[in-house]
This record gives structure tokens, C-alpha cells and sequence, in this order.
């Protein structure tokens, strides 16, 4: 049998490694993180909701008869933004796989599940850099300046500056270095799951309880050490919002048939509380720029959540 690419087990592979990163997500980041696929038009994608009505209840004045203070009903508007991906072409020769006996299903299989692994990165790695961003632009809600290590007590005080609203923390995101510095001793007592190339621990003391995801994504680096992550639930979304497509064909006119493959999708990256105000399908640069997202949540104690810059 000649060996050819099968696109569809290619898809099936993809999708099998995007369905399970999308459960680690949302369980193991307790809601912080969410993974989804829907469709949408366009470069980005508009949410209105309504704004919380400042001091909605109040005295009432029973001895009086005058007008009601009107109380104005207003929405907040945030934007997110989509980034399309492409694996670029990956071209091999036929005589490579047949050399070491792989069939049709099995390579198509193991190219596809690379392909989904190399998405899902690609995506976390983005949405890290736009809530990092998005964070960085609230200074109220950034503790540390890069140059003290990370402790426990650290990240308690990076709590402090939700308030009353600490608890709505659920979750940690942290490069490696940072938490096996702040676990020590206490490591053993963690159980830890892997998703899309990082680990989820489940929550210990020296995590304030809460589980931390670990991951040395390049969206993490400040401009003095590191960023540790507190989020809220919904706080970081992505979404695949166009139906990917996988490409391949048999290249000749070479010495050795060539096969190559292509495939393509987008992620839709979405900031709780903040709206994207850069251009459309952003680079990395513009994508992390904390000029190009602005809080649109009345209370910050809603938005995604808290920095701590640690050494």
C-alpha cells in the first residue's frame, strides 16, 4: 500500500488531544482557564453585559413625597481578539516511514496528535500573554517588584488586593522555577495531572489551598522577574473559532516522493473584565502590550484576577 496522509484520522487525532485539554482546563484550573470551540465572523468578537448599579438599595425616606433618585441602566462592552496559527508545511519523505514500518493510520495518527499538542500550546501561550497584559494595565492589582522570591505569605498579600473578594481566587498559574522555589520541602504532598505540557497541582499549603497551574510559557516574563498568576473563575478564555483544516498532498519531481501536510485554525482570546483595543490579529508584542487592553469592569474585584512579580 502506498503510504499516503490520512486527513481525517489526522482530525480525529487533533481532536482528541483538544477534547482532553479541555477537561484538564476546566477542572483542573477549578473554571480559571477555559478551553471551547464555537464559531464567529470577523477579527474579533463583542460581549455586553450589565454594569452593576451603583449603591442600588439605600434609606427610603418615609416622612417625604419628592422624586425617586433615577438610577441609569448602562452595559460594558469588552472585546476579544482572535490570532490565527498555522503549522507551516511539514514535508518528509515516503521512504522515511516506510523505512521504519509505519502504516497509513499510525503516522497520520501520530502527525495529527503533534498537530493538537502544538494547538493547544499555542493557544495557552497566547492567552498567558494577553492576561498578563491585561493585569499589568490595573497597578492596583500587582504586588512586587521582580526582585523579592516567591513565598506564601507573598502570595497572601497578592490576595489582599482583591479584599473581601479573595476567595474568588481559584487558581494560580506560575512558571516552574517559581513553584518548585515556593513547594520545597512540601512537594511531595501535591498531587499533580499534566495538561497541554504543563502540570496542574491540586491545591496544598504553601498554595494557599488553591491549585496552581505550572507552566514556563514566555507570556510569564516581566521586565524584572516573573509573573505569578491569581485568577477568577472565566477569568482566561480561548476558543477555536473556525473549523481547522489539515492539508496534504505527494510532492514529486524530487529524487524521493515527498509527502507534506498543512493545517491551519485561529483561537479567540479573551480577557475577563478587560477589553482588547489593539489591531486585529496581533503579534505577540501588541498582544502583550498592556496599552492595548483597558478594564471596562465597574469593579476590579470582577475582573480576571491579581499579579504577584516575583524574582
Amino acid at each position: 500500500m502506498a503510504l499516503k496522509i490520512d486527513n481525517e484520522i489526522v482530525k480525529t487525532a487533533m481532536t482528541e488531544v483538544l477534547m482532553q485539554n479541555i477537561q484538564g482546563f476546566n477542572e483542573g484550573t477549578n473554571g480559571a482557564i477555559g478551553l471551547s470551540s464555537h464559531y464567529i465572523m470577523g477579527d474579533m468578537e463583542e460581549y455586553s453585559q450589565l454594569a452593576e448599579i451603583a449603591s442600588l438599595v439605600g434609606r427610603r425616606d418615609i416622612s417625604v413625597d419628592t422624586d425617586a433618585t433615577v438610577k441609569a441602566l448602562s452595559s460594558i462592552d469588552d472585546n476579544s481578539v482572535i490570532c490565527y496559527f498555522t503549522t507551516g508545511s511539514i514535508e518528509f519523505k515516503k521512504v522515511d516511514a516506510r523505512r521504519y514500518g509505519s502504516d497509513v493510520a499510525g503516522f497520520s495518527s501520530a502527525i495529527g496528535t503533534q498537530i493538537g499538542v502544538g494547538f493547544v500550546n499555542y493557544m495557552l501561550n497566547r492567552v498567558i500573554i494577553a492576561g498578563t497584559a491585561a493585569i499589568t494595565s490595573e497597578s492596583g492589582l500587582v504586588t512586587g517588584d521582580g526582585l523579592a522570591p516567591v513565598t506564601y505569605t507573598l502570595l497572601n498579600t497578592g490576595l489582599s488586593t482583591f479584599g473581601d473578594a479573595s476567595s474568588s481566587i481559584v487558581c494560580w498559574v506560575m512558571n516552574g522555577a517559581t513553584y518548585h522555589a515556593l513547594m520545597g520541602d512540601g512537594i511531595t504532598n501535591a498531587m499533580i495531572d499534566s495538561v497541554a505540557g504543563g502540570i496542574i497541582n491540586t491545591g496544598t499549603t504553601n498554595t494557599l489551598g488553591r491549585p496552581a497551574y505550572v507552566t514556563d510559557a514566555a507570556g510569564l516574563a516581566m521586565t524584572a522577574g516573573v509573573a505569578v498568576l491569581g485568577l477568577t473563575v472565566g477569568a482566561f478564555k480561548m476558543a477555536e473559532t473556525e473549523t481547522r483544516e489539515i492539508f496534504s498532498e505527494t510532492v514529486g519531481g524530487k529524487e524521493n516522493l515527498k509527502v507534506r501536510v498543512q493545517g491551519e485554525s485561529d483561537v479567540l482570546i479573551g480577557v475577563k473584565g478587560y477589553s482588547y483595543t489593539g489591531a486585529a490579529n496581533p503579534t505577540d508584542a501588541v498582544l502583550g502590550d498592556d496599552a492595548n487592553w483597558s478594564l471596562v469592569s465597574t469593579d476590579t474585584k470582577s475582573s480576571a484576577g491579581i499579579l504577584i512579580n516575583v524574582a
